[in-house]
């Protein structure tokens, strides 16, 4: 059975088109993410403006014509953050609807966390007790802690790159002023976090057990390109590359020193996470310090495979969030 899955993010819509044949098992066919910042200006007015909303239409509208070309048999479409947050997230949705057929289904955090796990655990190569995993969205960060498959904890905070970036980035390169304050609020947020996790009896990680720390979307996939100085990126080397929180230290402090412009000049950085990718490192460098690792695994795989794993089967049906 042939399926496309959609998430349309903050930051990021992403396409996969997959060959399911049950089970964990499915082939990927098509794979396609635009950069089109739906939660562009969202952290001052909490509505999703006009302009990102076209921009995120005709992303969609491209995906549905690779759809319709490739012969997809079943569209699995979700949203998250940003559309579950702004006061015209149902517009915007019935609006795709009207324009494109897609009908998308507004998920959780929770769940949203849950099918990050099951997609990000799928191309892990090596072994492992539990999976610390954190996926850095454009308006929202997810912690999920799993014992081999098993989801212990999910615990989700309002501390994403975009409305970061929109509120305290305001000079180019920045200034010490607008790192620090980022540092300040990142390392608040996530104490908050693992105040969470202790009063579960969840950490400190027990020691008998071996714990890696994965790092899924745009942040750490950039890192790892970084890393690698990948000129054209690649799913298969970023998937499972391994780098330690000393690199990323000094890619940071190459990074903070150049403007948005000279930044794009460096291979392995996709135009539209120039800005970005500041707040995103700092995010993924308090993840590691508090809660005490050397290393990130970087996996290109999440919420999308997750769809198709947990989706693909006739009749399946995906929990809708509603908060209004």
């Amino acid at each position: 059975m042939r399926v496309a899955a959609i998430d349309v993010g903050t930051n990021t819509v992403r396409l996969l088109i997959a060959d399911y044949a049950g089970g964990r098992n499915f082939t990927s066919v098509f794979h396609k993410e635009m950069i089109t910042r739906l939660g562009e200006g969202f952290s001052s007015r909490g509505v999703l403006s006009p302009e990102a909303m076209d921009r995120t239409l005709e992303a969609l509208r491209d995906f549905k014509k690779s759809i319709t070309k490739r012969k997809t048999n079943k569209i699995i479409a979700v949203a998250t953050s940003v559309v579950r947050d702004a006061h015209n997230g149902k517009d915007f949705i019935d609006k795709v609807r009207e324009q494109t057929g897609i009908e998308i289904t507004l998920i959780s955090g929770d769940t949203e966390a849950k099918l990050a796990c099951r997609g990000a655990l799928l191309p892990v190569d090596c072994e492992y007790d539990e999976a610390f995993i954190f996926d850095i969205g454009g308006g929202s960060t997810e912690f999920i802690l799993t014992r081999m498959t098993d989801v212990l904890r999910v615990e989700s905070i309002d501390l994403g790159v975009v409305h970061i970036t929109e509120k305290y980035l305001h000079h180019d390169p920045p200034q010490e002023e607008e790192l620090t304050a980022i540092e300040k609020i990142v390392a608040t947020k996530i104490q908050t976090i693992k105040k969470q996790f202790q009063s579960a009896s969840l950490y400190p990680f027990k020691r008998d057990h071996r714990i890696i720390l994965i790092g899924i979307a745009g942040t750490p996939t950039t890192l790892a390109a970084l890393d690698l100085q990948l000129a054209q990126y690649d799913r298969g080397k970023v998937t499972n590359h391994l780098v330690e929180i000393k690199r990323i230290k000094e890619i940071f402090q190459g990074l903070i020193v150049k403007t948005v412009a000279e930044r794009l000049s460096l291979p392995g950085l996709q135009k539209g996470r120039e800005d970005l990718i500041i707040p995103g490192i700092i995010i993924a460098m308090g993840v590691m310090e508090i809660f005490e690792f050397s290393a990130l695994r970087v996996i290109d795989s999440g919420i999308l495979e997750g769809l198709v794993l947990s989706y693909s089967s006739p009749g399946a049906s995906i929990p809708c969030f509603s908060s209004r």
